[in-house]
């Protein structure tokens, strides 16, 4: 086991914080961190099933939501990244150089003739551009504390050769590389330094109608940026702006960068923040990912990691802004990859691959090879059920009135009328406007929707894809799982031989925590190391251990900010944590619904155990839930129980010592309960509000509504998890399929969004990922009413049937799925929430018990052998 910390780059810079300001406008009223709550409470856009709505709107939306109040303008942010680069004073001395040689010309406020180069007005132009720049840069001596500005207006600047408007892509990437070859030209002539030679270059996808692969946007989202940067191995040897078109995919891209015709930056910046997370996605070992977005006046550079974003925006008429985007350019030619983010604990390797490239549209499924491998808006408020269940009658017995549902099953149509719900469409961009199908329309393996092969257009394209090969020293196999946005914990879990030769697998986890959150954290370690192993929970081991300053941290190695600064700031910081357990098979991969049963109840038991040495999980999810690699010598077949970053430390045996209602208990009562007013969510600084954690879908009621977290909670999640599943899968992998996986470890392959067995959730399950969480909560308390049992079965069962019924390969019956929801979905709203560990896995067992014959009759156990 190592025992260094991963290396981290610490500017030695010191911010100037008089430059570093909230970018309030557009901000969601969110609450930021403050020393009492660790976190803030948002939804967002890391992390998402892949059964959830990925279209543009909603990415947007979410997006927006997770950045809100972590958006800062740092005005030092050119010199910060590229400084080390490109200096001022060679800035200064390239711009000089560019207004002799008529790269940019200069005219006195009101004056129509530009000054001429030798004039004295044309050095005091440069003196004051060069005087504002330096005022905005980061320390590096105690001098010029103070920010001066040029005076506004006084001096115009202006670059002849930039595209006139609507700007075209090929000629704006023409002009950058242009600019940038004769800074590099000037500054070698300056520094009489011949060796500076280039590693990257500005490039124009030559596609206009696809979108860019390998964004790993499970709806084929519409992520196809105006320019780019790519690494110098992407273009021929003449340095032609036309790349390699191999590399033209977003496991290569080092910026991605939108350009607008008119003055406004705002759409720019939006599209921008939405590349940024496609380059984190499709490189989830970046500490840190940047964009540009570029106009005829102006040019904003962004960069973002797990704590937010950071951006400065420029006038290209300011002579500031000159020296600065001379800076931004020059500096992005030369940088090195650490430069835009790379972990140098991570080594990347070149793969050739084929993918489907598709036409952009928000909601197709790309194909899914799984030979390969590598990673991968709120709709309109709605009632939790169309219009025509809440007209149903409601019987006295709600169990006795689903069951005649399910026993009627054949009578009802193949789709739900929630599956008319209708459409939304996509922002306009200058690419058109495309129409998004709804999400309930049903989707088939080959990618169409609805029963109908697709009609958009599709090309198959040879890519060139960067992927790991060797992580924190292990030889990698390739990515597990990664839930990377922008801001988060960007939690990505690499597949690991334990030695070279890649016979035992392990799970290598990075993610950036918290760091108001370490002290819980080392204590819930702690406390699982102190006690007796358990079968089913998944202790993991840290590779490394923090030592004082040396943790690699977003506000510090990456922000370089000093701890007296840090405190100043209203936005977490977040240490970067590896740890690595043993590897177990993700839910994604089960081989029956009675193997997902299994691992449910063995998450569970393991649950169960962490209550009673004093644990509170707090994120239970199908994420956090693994299946056993294989039946182990008795034959069992129970999952486990992983996952401890939002874990706290509670009383043992919590979950003993509370009476939980008796199932006979009046419903009546229960509900009197339940309508009881929940806490207002505080607008203060109170610590509680910090405990609503967890992943929205799978939170229960009380958390969504701001109560305290309890075991109750946890295991109302677990029924989220039960429910969800089987709107998330049209059955399992095939056979083969399924041993493959096995064979590479379960590695995410290259060149595909969704595994083809995902299915896009109704719009009734859609609802409970989206919207405020008081409106979720709302929707799931309705759900669990008892008088809505029947309306929320058959509101279920076309689903089930077209996802467990479909095909020529025998398959379970539709009912026998329907009776294991019902069952658990009665118990819980009899008991007001309030089940115990023991009482649902009672259920479950049952259910296995009865139906075992359909699992024997129906699937094939693939791992034998």
């Amino acid at each position: 086991m190592a025992t260094g910390q991963p290396e981290c780059k610490i500017q030695s810079v010191r911010r100037n914080l008089r430059l570093i300001r909230h970018a309030r406008r557009g901000d969601q009223d969110i609450q930021a961190r403050t020393k009492n709550k660790q976190s803030p409470v948002k939804q967002s856009a890391g992390n998402k099933h892949p059964s959830e709505n990925h279209t543009r709107d909603v990415v947007d939306s979410e997006i927006n939501h997770e950045l809100s109040k972590a958006r800062y303008r740092a005005l030092d942010l050119a010199d910060l990244m590229f400084g080390h680069l490109v200096t001022t004073n060679l800035a200064r001395d390239i711009l000089q150089r560019f207004l002799v040689d008529g790269v940019v010309t200069c005219r006195k406020n009101q004056s129509k003739e530009p000054l001429r180069p030798e004039s004295d007005e044309a050095r005091h132009a440069l003196e004051a551009a060069y005087a504002n720049a330096v005022a905005h840069a980061c320390h590096r001596t105690d001098a010029l504390l103070e920010e001066t500005k040029e005076p506004k207006a006084k001096y115009q600047w202006h670059w002849p050769q930039f595209p006139g408007t609507p700007i075209d892509e090929n000629k704006l990437v023409a002009f950058l590389n242009s600019v940038a070859d004769k800074a590099l030209l000037t500054a070698k002539s300056i520094n009489g330094d011949n060796s500076l030679k280039p590693r990257n270059r500005f490039a124009a996808p030559r596609d206009k109608h696809h979108a860019i692969p390998l964004s790993y946007e499970p709806d084929g989202e519409d992520m196809r940026p105006d320019f780019m940067v790519l690494p110098l191995a992407a273009f021929s040897d003449d340095l032609e702006p036309k790349a390699d078109e191999a590399y033209v995919n977003f496991t290569a891209m080092l910026l991605a960068g939108e350009s607008k015709s008119g003055r406004n930056a705002r759409e720019g910046l939006i599209q921008v923040q939405r590349y940024i997370r496609g380059i984190k996605r499709a490189q989830p070992w970046l500490r840190f990912a940047t964009g540009m977005t570029m106009g005829r006046d102006f040019v904003a550079l962004l960069r973002g990691d797990c704590s937010g974003m950071e951006r400065v925006e420029l006038s290209l008429s300011d002579g500031r802004g000159c020296i600065e985007f001379i800076r931004i350019v020059l500096g992005i030619v030369l940088a090195e990859k650490e430069d835009f983010g790379h972990n140098p604990d991570v080594e990347v390797g070149e793969r050739d691959v084929s993918a489907d490239v598709l036409e952009a549209s928000p909601t197709h499924f790309p194909h899914t090879d799984t030979n390969l491998m590598t990673t991968t808006s709120q709709p309109a408020i709605r009632p939790a059920f169309s219009e025509s269940a809440s007209k149903l009658e409601t019987s006295s017995n709600p169990s006795r009135s689903v069951s005649s549902h399910l026993s009627s099953a054949k009578q009802f149509p193949e789709t739900s009328s929630a599956a008319s719900d209708g459409c939304t469409t996509s922002t306009g961009s200058k690419r058109g406007r495309s129409r998004l199908d709804g999400p309930d329309d049903e989707t088939n393996r080959d990618g169409s929707i609805g029963g109908k092969k697709s009609k958009r257009r599709k090309r198959t394209v040879k890519l060139r894809a960067f992927i790991p090969v060797r992580v924190y020293g292990r030889k990698c196999m390739g990515i597990l799982f990664t839930s990377g946005s922008i801001r988060g914990r960007g939690t990505t879990v690499y597949v690991v031989a334990e030695t070279d030769d890649g016979k035992t697998y392990l799970a290598l986890k990075t993610s950036w925590q918290d760091a108001a959150r370490t002290d819980d954290q080392a204590a819930v370690l702690k406390r699982l190391m102190d006690n007796k192993p358990h079968p089913n929970v998944v202790i993991p081991s840290k590779l490394f251990e923090a030592e004082g300053g040396k943790a690699d941290s977003t506000l510090g190695s990456i922000r370089a900010f000093l701890d007296d600064e840090i405190r100043q700031l209203k936005v977490e910081n977040r240490i970067l944590t590896v740890s690595i357990s043993e590897l177990k098979r993700p839910v994604a991969y089960f081989w029956s619904p009675h193997d997902f049963v299994r691992g449910l109840i063995g998450a569970l038991l393991g649950h169960e155990y962490l209550c009673r040495i004093g644990i509170l999980h707090r994120d239970i999810s199908e994420n956090n839930i693994v299946l056993p690699l294989c039946r182990d010598h008795l034959g069992n077949e129970l999952g486990a129980l992983i996952d401890f970053d939002m874990a706290i430390i509670g009383r043992p045996n919590m979950h003993e010592g509370s009476d939980p209602p008796s199932t006979e208990q009046d419903v009546e009562e229960l509900l009197s309960l339940a309508d009881q007013p929940s806490s207002p969510l505080p607008e203060n600084d109170e610590p509680h509000r910090a405990q609503r954690t967890g992943t929205t879908p799978y939170m229960s009621i009380g958390v969504l509504r701001g109560q305290s977290h309890t075991h109750y909670d946890d295991i109302e999640s677990f029924l989220y998890v039960l429910v969800l599943f089987f709107f998330s899968y049209a059955g399992p992998l095939e056979e083969e399929s399924l041993r493959r996986a096995r064979t590479q470890g379960f590695i995410q392959p290259i060149a595909a969004g969704r595994l083809p067995h995902i299915t896009a959730w109704p719009a009734m399950f859609e609802r409970w990922a989206s919207g405020t969480f008081q409106e979720i909560s709302e929707r799931k308390y309705f759900a669990l009413g008892p008088a809505s049992h029947a309306s929320f079965i058959k509101e279920c069962f076309p689903h089930i049937r077209t996802r467990w019924a479909s095909g020529s390969q025998p398959s379970i019956e539709p009912r026998v799925i329907g009776r294991l929801i019902l069952d658990c979905w009665v118990m819980f709203s009899r008991q007001n929430r309030r089940v115990e560990h023991g009482q649902f896995i009672k259920v479950l067992r049952e259910w296995l018990a009865k139906y075992a014959g359909d699992e024997e009759k129906c699937y094939v156990y693939p791992f034998d052998g």
